[in-house]
């Protein structure tokens, strides 16, 4: 072996080790060198060859055509330049001179990949019916290629379930026509069907991940359907957008701060992609999970910024309300609410928003007509019946709310709901009893809700059961730590059992919370006159005595 050759051998070693290091502007230089020496003609080819792959790795594609040219004008049936600036001429948009260099292709070399390319050529320049007549022109042994086979399925319509079927019948793992067929059934809400097609790829794949997501949060698995949503994310590199979905389900389970995060992401990737088509959605549902957050300066900024042309503008409308109604801007909300109309599938969110208005205000009665609008367009809303019962109780109408709990318990016998409205009518009626009856049976439905068990804590106590009421109070600021009505309701139970050291303690925390009510502060001090220290009578008595007046001036 001379000298130069040995040059030369190191040289494209050093330019496939540049390659390895993603020094692709270094390697080129470095085959350049390599062509300065008198090569065979083969080995020309495919050094222009590799020149032409790194080109393509730094995104020159004109100078990658060069390079394939250069080895085609020298041996022009090499089938691997010719695919190569088959490739680059279809991902620049040059389809005619990539139909050309198919057709030449076929000619050439009559494989399947051949026609493959030829078959992609007419389709990517909407000559369907030409595909078409290529196909059909084939021999039985070509047409059966599970790519062309799935070529054919994207314009064949009609025959389109049948031919992604017949794909699966050769190749069970084809990534693409299981995942067509996933979206197929998926459509046709057939989920069940779904899930095999997912399953069939054999490597990790975002779209099957991102189906298998969908249906889990259908199903109402949303803790599962995070998992998947966030795998698909992973797979597929932010190519598409599963973000949307994936807020979602974080909503569904109060997520609110990861809805939030997707949300922007998705937002990021609309505008970045200049994707503005379902923009004004995430526009919506980031006004309304920031509303849920109680940060009505961005809601309104999120709702603002849908369009007025969008579908989504008027419901817009009805969540700004809801701002107003939270700023305590009752009357605003309430006219602006009355002369919004929507059609009648959209009319709930308005229906809910204005029977809110009215319930601030202590309207029941029209709060309770609204909603029984509401049961008229949806009356297999649990919801909507479950308000109607509350409101009607607020409304003192305990005989409808009865019957209504009634019927509805027939349908939903584990809603832990009915119970609490049941204990809130016993207890309203006076029979102590019943209502610790009813309470109980919500806290076996359900185990965490703070205020159910501050209401047990309260009936206990007007029974004068003020051991029981302790442990009942005591699990409900375990649970929400953050409620003065609970340590107050505590500061009660010790009162009742003559432990006022421990009485004044807590309510103390109450007014600590929430500063602004008197009750806590008459407390205290009705404590602290029971225990006899005169420091502390005075003290609270200053603070009673401070609000009062406060009060008086607000009046």
């Amino acid at each position: 072996m001379g000298h130069h050759e040995e040059e030369k051998i190191e040289l494209i070693k050093k330019s496939f080790e540049l390659r390895k290091q993603k020094k692709y502007k270094q390697a080129i230089e470095t085959l350049y060198k390599v062509l300065e020496y008198q090569n065979e003609l083969d080995d020309n080819i495919e050094i222009l060859s590799q020149l032409g792959d790194l080109y393509i790795l730094i995104g020159s594609f004109d100078r990658a055509l060069d390079q394939y040219q250069k080895a085609l004008s020298t041996k022009p049936n090499n089938e691997y330049c010719s695919q190569k600036c088959f490739e680059i001429y279809l991902q620049t948009n040059q389809l005619n001179k990539a139909l050309k260099t198919a057709m030449a292709m076929c000619e050439n070399n009559k494989s399947t990949k051949s026609f493959h390319n030829h078959i992609k050529a007419l389709i990517t320049l909407d000559k369907k019916q030409d595909a078409i007549e290529v196909f059909n022109s084939l021999d039985e042994s070509i047409k059966m290629d599970v790519d062309i086979l799935y070529l054919i399925s994207t314009i064949d319509t009609e025959k389109k379930e049948i031919i992604l079927k017949k794909i699966l019948e050769f190749d069970l793992a084809h990534k693409e026509a299981n995942i067509e067929l996933a979206k197929i059934e998926f459509e046709k809400k057939n989920y069940d069907k779904v899930i095999p097609y997912c399953l069939n790829i054999d490597e990790d794949c975002a779209f099957a991940c991102y189906y298998l997501a969908r249906i889990e949060a259908i199903r109402k698995n949303h803790t599962r359907a995070i998992e998947l949503y966030i795998k698909a994310i992973e797979l597929d590199d932010d190519e598409n957008d599963f973000y949307t979905d994936l807020a979602k389900s974080y909503i569904d389970i109060s997520w609110l701060d990861e809805a939030i995060l997707s949300l922007k992401k998705s937002i990021n990737m609309s505008i970045v992609k200049n994707n503005l088509q379902n923009l004004d959605e995430k526009h919506f549902l980031s006004g309304w999970t920031y509303i849920k957050k109680n940060e009505l300066s961005k809601a309104l900024l999120s709702l603002n910024s849908i369009k007025k042309d969008s579908h989504l503008y008027p419901k817009a409308q009805i969540l700004i309300q809801i701002i107003n109604l939270k700023n305590s801007n009752i009357s605003t909300a309430i006219s602006k609410l009355e002369n919004i109309s929507l059609n009648e599938e959209e009319n709930g969110i308005l229906l809910d928003t204005l029977a809110l208005c009215y319930k601030e205000l202590k309207l029941y009665k029209k709060a309770i007509n609204t909603y029984k609008k509401g049961l008229e367009l949806y009356p297999e809303s649990i919801y909507y019946t479950l308000e109607l019962i509350d409101l009607l109780i607020d409304d003192k109408n305990y005989d409808e709310a009865l019957e209504l709990i009634n019927e509805f318990s027939k349908k939903n016998k584990n809603c832990a709901a009915i119970y609490n409205s049941l204990a809130r009518i016993y207890y309203r009626l006076k029979d102590l009893n019943k209502a610790l009856e009813s309470i109980e049976q919500y806290l076996k439905l359900d185990k965490n809700n703070a205020e159910s068990y501050y209401f047990k804590g309260l009936i206990l106590n007007d029974m004068e059961n003020y051991e029981e009421a302790k442990s009942s109070i005591y699990c409900a600021i375990r649970t929400n730590p953050l409620i003065a009505k609970y340590y107050s309701q505590m500061a009660r139970s010790y009162t009742g059992i003559k432990e006022y050291e421990n009485a004044l303690t807590y309510a103390k925390e109450a007014i600590e919370i929430d500063q602004k009510e008197i009750n806590y502060k008459k407390q205290a001090y009705e404590i602290s006159i029971l225990i006899g220290n005169e420091e502390q009578i005075q003290n609270f008595k200053k603070q009673l005595e401070r609000s009062e007046k406060i009060l008086k001036l607000r009046k």
